[in-house]
């Protein structure tokens, strides 16, 4: 039984030695070009991914893959009819960063709803002014949450018992009419769903228009779900008052996007996930996961 990890998942040594126990072991840390990435897991039984796309081609260059461990939530770049097509068990790592990315949002939130960044860029270049940052207080402000998954229930538990916020929430079984409301109703809005064909782009020209003005929009789900071309028309209309971003649709950003140009924008590179505690817990997932699989009774599986 041969386990790559075939990029830049961290793997705690106690689950290292959990796992050489069940087979050979080959760790990457790096991330792969696809050629490189088919070479790493041409004769792989399972592989352990996180960074390296996967789309048919590659999956099917491993001929021999059984199981592929995805050392995150989302799975979207991973080929699943393929997948099904090659009997290949794909499981992922369920609420390992739910915290972690429940307070970055919160973290996002507060920095975008006070004009933090703006004041720091500032403040370096040597401007105090106290009175240029006028920002908004959380305190009986209603927060839409999009996505009401684990993360997004735990951003609803920490909004409500830190700040005394109203909760709306949408999830994927929720009418369009419900969507609407809680644009139409809120003053803050979180995204914390995943990338799916029914969430992309589904923020967009039509969906601004119906949101108050002055929203605050925080994204800490898919970057892909807004439209950011929509999101900066809004932000130089002042419709949106201030945007906190950790995830973007082209990732990594070049430093010539036009979102930089955004005072009122924060902006940060989809590290809400990146705690140490979240790292070990993810290990742990990962290593029980295998496990598991060999064992005849696979868990996490993704649909």
């Amino acid at each position: 039984m041969k386990i790559v990890s075939a990029d830049k998942v961290y793997l705690y040594p106690e689950h290292r030695k959990n796992l050489k126990q069940l087979g050979e072991v080959v760790i990457y840390n790096d991330v792969p070009d696809e050629q490189k990435g088919i070479r790493r897991i041409k004769d792989a039984d399972i592989v352990i991914n996180n960074w390296l796309e996967m789309p048919a081609r590659v999956i099917s260059a491993a001929p021999k893959l059984k199981m592929i461990c995805v050392a995150a939530t989302g799975y979207e770049w991973i080929d699943l009819a393929q997948s099904r097509k090659q009997s290949i068990t794909v499981c992922n790592t369920p609420n390992f960063s739910t915290d972690a990315v429940a307070e970055h949002a919160i973290g996002l939130l507060l920095t975008a709803i006070r004009l933090a960044s703006k004041a720091q860029v500032d403040i370096r270049k040597g401007t105090w002014d106290p009175l240029a940052y006028k920002g908004k207080e959380l305190k009986g402000k209603t927060l839409g949450i999009i996505g009401y998954g684990t993360i997004g229930r735990r951003v609803a538990e920490i909004a409500k018992n830190g700040f005394n916020m109203n909760i709306l929430f949408v999830n994927s079984s929720s009418s369009r009419q419900d969507f609407e409301k809680l644009l139409h109703r809120s003053d803050v809005i979180s995204i914390n769903a995943p990338l799916t064909n029914k969430t992309r782009g589904m923020v967009g020209k039509k969906e601004f228009q119906l949101m108050k003005n002055g929203v605050v929009l925080v994204n800490t789900g898919r970057g892909a779900i807004i439209d950011e071309r929509a999101l900066m028309d809004n932000l130089t209309s002042g419709k949106i008052f201030a945007a906190g971003l950790d995830v973007l649709s082209n990732e990594p950003m070049k430093k010539t996007d036009p979102l930089f140009a955004y005072p009122n924008v924060v902006i940060t590179p989809h590290i809400a996930f990146n705690t140490e505690e979240s790292e070990y817990r993810c290990s742990q997932i990962v290593t029980d996961n295998i496990k598991k699989f060999l064992e005849g009774h696979p868990q996490n599986v993704v649909s």
